[in-house]
C-alpha cells in the first residue's frame, strides 16, 4: 500500500512537472519575436566571450592623437576622448554586465527559492516572521538601496552584486511561497506524506519541481532589471570605476561629447536596451512556455 502510494505521487507530480524539452524548444521556435532575443542574446554573449580577440586593442589602451575618432576600418566604433576603442570597451562591458546579472540571478534564485519555500512550507508564524522580512526589503525602492549599500560598504563590483541580490530576492521568495502555499494542499503531497516522506523529500520531489519554472522565469526577467540597476549605478558613479568598462559608465563619459562625438552615446545605450529587451522578451516567453497549465 505505501509503495502504490508513493507511485500515485510521483505520477501526479510529473503530471504537473516542467514541459518536456522538445515541447519547450518547439514553443520557442515558433514565437518569431523569442527567436530574435535568443539570436540577440547569443551575439552579446559571443561578443563578451571573443572581447580579447575581437579587436587588435585594449579596453584601456590609450592614444590620445587619436581621440574622438568616427568609426571607420580602423575602429569600427570609433574612439572615445582617450582614443580608446569604443568597440572593446563595449565588448568588455558586456562582460561586467552579464557576469552582474548571471551572478546576483544565481544568488537571488537560491536564496528567494529556499526562503519562499520555507515560509510557505511551514505557515504560521514562521511565515508570518519570514514574510516581514519581505515586505520590509519591498518596501524600500530598489535604486535607493543599492545606492545606499554601494555608498556604505564602497564602490566595488562585489558590493554591487550584493546590493542588486539585495533589492531582487523578495520578489522570487514571495512568489515560491504563495505556489508553495497552494502545492502542499494538493493530493499528490499529502499522498507522499502519507506514505512517510519526510519534509525534505516532499520539497526534493514534489515542490521544488513544480516552482521551477516560476523561478525561472522570474530570474530571466530580473536579469534585465539587474543590469540596468548596474548601468544606473555605474552612471551615477556607484558601480563600476574607470578604466573598467561598463555600460552605464560609457553613457555617463558620452555626455560631454554629444554634438562632436554622439556615436560615443549611442553604442553603449544600443547595446544595453538590446540586451534589456531581449531578456524581457525571453523572460515573457519562459514564463508562458514552462507553465505546466499552458501544456495539453
Amino acid at each position: 500500500m505505501r509503495s502504490s502510494t508513493l507511485e500515485f505521487a510521483t505520477e501526479a507530480v510529473a503530471v504537473v512537472a516542467v514541459p518536456r524539452r522538445a515541447g519547450l524548444l518547439a514553443r520557442v521556435r515558433r514565437d518569431a519575436p523569442t527567436v530574435s532575443a535568443v539570436i540577440c542574446l547569443a551575439g552579446i554573449v559571443l561578443m563578451a566571450l571573443a572581447a580579447p580577440v575581437l579587436t587588435p586593442y585594449a579596453y584601456d589602451q590609450q592614444n590620445l592623437e587619436g581621440a574622438l575618432q568616427r568609426p571607420g576600418r580602423a575602429h569600427l566604433l570609433g574612439t572615445d576622448n582617450f582614443g580608446r576603442d569604443v568597440l572593446a570597451r563595449i565588448a568588455f562591458g558586456a562582460r561586467i554586465s552579464l557576469t552582474v546579472g548571471a551572478a546576483a540571478v544565481a544568488a537571488e534564485a537560491l536564496i528567494g527559492a529556499l526562503w519562499g519555500t520555507v515560509a510557505g512550507l511551514n505557515g504560521g508564524r514562521v511565515d508570518a516572521w519570514m514574510m516581514r522580512v519581505v515586505d520590509l526589503l519591498i518596501a524600500f525602492p530598489a535604486l535607493l538601496l543599492a545606492i545606499l549599500i554601494t555608498g556604505i560598504f564602497g564602490r566595488s563590483l562585489v558590493n554591487v552584486v550584493i546590493a542588486l541580490v539585495l533589492t531582487a530576492w523578495p520578489g522570487i521568495a514571495r512568489l515560491v511561497r504563495s505556489q508553495v502555499m497552494v502545492l502542499r494542499e494538493r493530493e499528490f503531497v499529502e499522498a507522499a506524506r502519507a506514505a512517510g516522506a519526510t519534509s525534505w523529500r516532499v520539497v526534493r520531489w514534489h515542490l521544488l519541481p513544480n516552482v521551477l519554472h516560476l523561478v525561472v522565469a522570474r530570474g530571466t526577467l530580473d536579469a534585465s532589471v539587474i543590469i540596468l540597476l548596474e548601468a544606473t549605478l555605474s552612471f551615477v558613479g556607484l558601480g563600476v570605476q574607470p578604466p573598467t568598462p561598463s555600460w552605464g559608465l560609457m553613457i555617463n563619459e558620452a555626455f560631454g561629447y554629444l554634438r562632436s562625438a554622439s556615436y560615443l552615446l549611442v553604442a553603449p545605450a544600443a547595446f544595453l536596451s538590446l540586451t534589456v529587451v531581449a531578456l524581457n522578451l525571453l523572460g515573457e516567453a519562459l514564463t508562458d512556455a514552462l507553465d505546466p497549465r499552458q501544456r495539453r
